[in-house]
């Protein structure tokens, strides 16, 4: 038998040992359960993507045109991120986590299709699923302020505004769903990351 494994549960903060033969696992303190492939896939990107970022903070913006072998290092690092965020992403994660991935796909998709290492299609998608998830947060903030009185003399405008934001979030979010479901087509993934907030509602 294996060694049981560290680990930290994403859901309850709790310290854990994970048996090192299993697959999935369910947290002793929370009861939440964790894929255990995807939390350490997880992890390893995280760091990665983190390791490559201290590498490129280093290097002197007016030399990264040069293409310099520190550079290359920190794009073979972000493409070992990007691979085990495609494998964390095939079970679902904690939502923290799960925003956290979508942002760090979104950035080194960008990076990648500026050197054609990913194609267009991919980039679109995170970047997409990005713009996804501030709407989502921005009509969360605006059904907060809406859900406390009213207070002023200009506090029906403010109302007004805030009710106006919302219905065109609402009209981008179904046109972002139309157009993720279809670029996951076009893009014909093996197994479609699980990475949309499938949970959230208006």
């Amino acid at each position: 038998m294996d060694a049981p494994l560290p680990f930290t549960c994403p859901y309850c903060d709790a310290e854990i040992l994970i048996p090192g033969d299993v697959w999935k696992y369910s947290c002793s303190h929370c009861g939440k359960k964790l894929d255990v492939d995807s939390q350490f896939a997880y992890l390893r990107g995280l760091d990665a993507f983190k390791e490559a970022q201290d590498i490129y903070q280093k290097i002197n913006p007016k030399k990264l045109r040069q293409f310099l072998a520190e550079e290359r290092d920190a794009l073979d690092i972000f493409m070992q991120a990007y691979s085990s965020l495609q494998l964390a992403f095939k079970a679902d994660l904690e939502e923290n986590q799960r925003m956290l991935a979508v942002e760090m796909m979104s950035s080194m998709s960008q990076e990648f299709s500026k050197r054609m290492m990913v194609s267009p299609l991919e980039t679109q998608y995170w970047n997409s699923l990005m713009v996804e998830h501030t709407a989502q947060n921005e009509y969360d903030g605006l059904k907060i302020k809406l859900s406390k009185p009213a207070t002023g003399p200009l506090a029906w405008v403010r109302r007004w505004r805030w009710n106006s934001r919302q219905k065109q979030l609402l009209r981008s979010l179904e046109k972002l769903d139309l157009k993720l479901d279809s670029l996951e087509k076009e893009i014909e993934f093996t197994d479609p990351p699980k990475a949309r907030n499938k949970t959230w509602k208006p």
